[in-house]
């Protein structure tokens, strides 16, 4: 090999270097804004809303670490993670952050890097401080950094319900949620960036019963604008539907439990409890993906099945008596053990035996299609349509009925009705005024309170025997203990209202798994049962109103026509009065008027001037008589 054909094939590589950048130039070319016709890769960006612009905000500083890293920016975030890791355990907090601001720069859209160090910051790092302010603190940035993924990945549904999540788990159900729960309530700087980023911490949503901030509703706003997400066409990854559409509304029992424990005890509670109630039925009427080619609606199990029995007697009358047919050839391929095993109690089987039995009925079931396939001709058709539509409707129940156990639904919506009745409420103040009575020392009163609590709270377990699983349930069995140490005694007279509550739980304080398996079971009658009791008492009471209000307005009828009748007899008596008096005046009035006729005469003679001297003359002696018979008078009495 000489020198000249190694220059050569250097000239080569040069050349075709430089026409490959030719259609690079061509394909990526970016979109001038005039018009003009972009790259190809840049149409594909818009297309399919993968451009920096449709991801998230566009952050200068990001772009140019990932040009200032020449494609080696895994290798770089690689180093930090170990650098970040490095900090932690040498407690370097400022260099900590500002490794992580670096993580972010280079992997902005990676919202695991979000995601695993606002935890990182949230539980691991703020857990090394000793004051719960600190904590505190350390939180709120945690907090923000997942705020700052959000704002960086306005797609990533996941990012956002892990916000909401963080409000409510974080700060509400750690050790220090007293505290935390207070500091947040009054952080006006927080509460301020939060209103930057659109969640309404000034609107009713958002407040708790002191006019304040809630952690558990903000983090509920923060949860329904993934919800809004999501209903606007992004997808949910890495994270199953129904967990994350059940968070929402459990954040608003949350909230009622939180109050209740703080002391909130009347009318505040039950609103919580009422809109939780209507957050769960949100969620009930929400169609929801599963692993299945259809949505199912987790409060529609009963119209389903409805549905499925109304098409399933449909179907036994139209193939009549093929599904026996069908089921005695099923019959006759068991062995002899098992036909016999079909035909004999259940009380004379072994364990073994039962479920060998099983296992025989299970055999001999036939499919619907196989008896739709089996009978007439001519309703044969009609006959395979409706076992198919009895087996979709089937898929569905057995899909509700497993999701509905797996978030415990049936649990939730019990306790927000039990809750919202003002029973419980009661129940539960008492149970606080007891517990803060006992812990002053005021034993007397601590018993009594205890006592009337203990009697309501049985009849509540009565009516909705599936709260005896509750935390209310752990909490009222403290309650128990420490009222058996008020009256120095660990044993409970017969009468004692919870004595079947307290013989059910362990020395643990656990239910047993079948008899929760039980409860939950026989929880819907008792709660339709308990639900035609309210709206039958809601109904006597709406009657009784009625009836009350009825005689009232009798009553008041009476009484105006009683009224009226007195102001009729007292006007007619007045004006019999009127009358006689009006008679009695015109008597003086005719006499005056006779009296006043001879003046008018006189009057008369005046004006006409005639005989006035001889009338002065008559009166004057008239006169003087009277004085002279007074003159005698006074002698006479001298």
């Amino acid at each position: 090999m000489n020198l000249k054909s190694a220059f050569g094939r250097k000239i080569l590589y040069l050349g075709v270097l430089v026409v490959m950048l030719v259609p690079l130039f061509l394909l990526g070319q970016p979109a001038t804004g005039k018009g003009d016709r972009a790259g190809q890769l840049a149409e594909m960006r818009e297309r399919f809303n993968i451009a920096e612009s449709d991801l998230g905000e566009i952050s200068p500083a990001s772009e140019t670490m990932k040009l200032a890293s020449l494609g080696m920016r895994g290798v770089a975030s690689t180093l930090l993670w170990n650098k970040a890791h490095d900090f932690s355990v040498r407690h370097e907090w400022d260099r900590l952050k500002a490794t992580l601001n670096n993580i972010a720069l280079l992997q902005p859209h990676f919202d695991r890097v979000w995601e695993f160090q606002a935890w990182n910051l949230a539980y691991n790092v703020s857990s090394e401080f000793d004051d719960y302010r600190q904590r505190y603190n350390m939180v709120g940035e945690g907090t923000d950094y997942l705020t700052r993924g959000v704002k960086q990945n306005r797609h990533a549904s996941r990012l956002v319900w892990y916000t909401g999540w963080f409000y409510g788990q974080k700060l509400g159900m750690s050790d220090e949620r007293k505290q935390f729960r207070e500091l947040f309530a009054d952080d006006e700087v927080w509460h301020e960036e939060l209103l930057g980023e659109g969640i309404a911490v000034d609107s009713p949503e958002a407040r708790g019963p002191m006019g304040k901030p809630d952690n558990w509703l903000v983090g509920r706003l923060w949860l329904n604008r993934g919800y809004d997400l999501v209903d606007s066409g992004v997808k949910i990854r890495r994270q199953t539907p129904i967990n994350f559409y059940e968070t929402g509304p459990k954040w608003r029992f949350k909230h009622a439990e939180a109050i209740e424990k703080e002391g909130v005890l009347d009318e505040r509670a039950q609103n919580a409890w009422e809109l939780a109630s209507e957050d769960w039925g949100v969620l009930g009427n929400r169609s929801i993906p599963v692993t299945a080619p259809f949505t199912i609606k987790l409060d529609r199990i009963d119209e389903l099945k409805r549905q499925r029995d109304e098409k399933d007697e449909q179907f036994i009358e139209l193939v009549g008596d093929t599904t026996q047919t069908v089921r005695d050839e099923l019959i006759s391929k068991l062995s002899e053990t098992e036909r016999e095993l079909l035909n004999r109690p259940l009380s004379e089987m072994t364990g073994d035996e039962f479920n060998l039995r099983r296992g025989a009925e299970f055999k001999t079931k036939p499919a619907r299609a196989d008896v739709a396939r089996r009978t007439d001709p001519d309703v044969r058709l009609r006959a395979i349509r409706l076992a198919g539509e009895i087996d979709d409707l089937e898929a569905r129940i057995n899909k509700t009925e497993g999701y509905r156990k797996q978030i415990n639904y049936q649990y939730w919506k019990t306790l927000a009705i039990a809750e919202q009745e003002e029973r419980t409420v009661r129940a539960r103040r008492l149970v606080y005024e007891a517990e803060k009575a006992n812990a002053d020392a005021e034993l007397d009163k601590a018993i009594e309170l205890y006592e009337e609590s203990f009697a309501i709270w049985a009849d509540i377990f009565d009516d909705y025997p599936i709260l005896i699983i509750d935390d209310t349930a752990e909490d009222l069995r403290d309650s128990i203990r420490r009222y058996a140490i008020a009256i120095d005694s660990q044993e409970f007279d017969e009468d004692f209202p919870l004595k079947t509550f307290v013989e059910m739980m362990d020395e643990d304080g656990y239910m047993d798994p079948d008899l929760y398996e039980k409860v939950r079971e026989t929880q819907a009658a008792k709660l339709e049962e308990r639900q035609k009791e309210k709206e039958a008492e809601e109904k006597r009471l709406a009657e009784e109103a009625a009836k009350l209000e009825a005689a009232e307005k009798a009553k008041q009828q009476e009484e105006a026509e009683s009224e009226e009748s007195d102001s009729g007899s007292e006007s007619e008596s007045s004006g019999s009065e009127q009358m006689n008096q009006d008679e009695a005046s015109e008597e003086p009035e005719s006499e005056a008027a006779e009296s006043d006729e001879p003046e008018s005469s006189v009057e008369e003679t005046d004006e006409t001037g005639e005989s006035s001297d001889s009338s002065d003359a008559e009166t004057a002696p008239e006169e003087s008589s009277t004085a002279d018979e007074s003159d005698a008078a006074d002698e006479s009495s001298n």
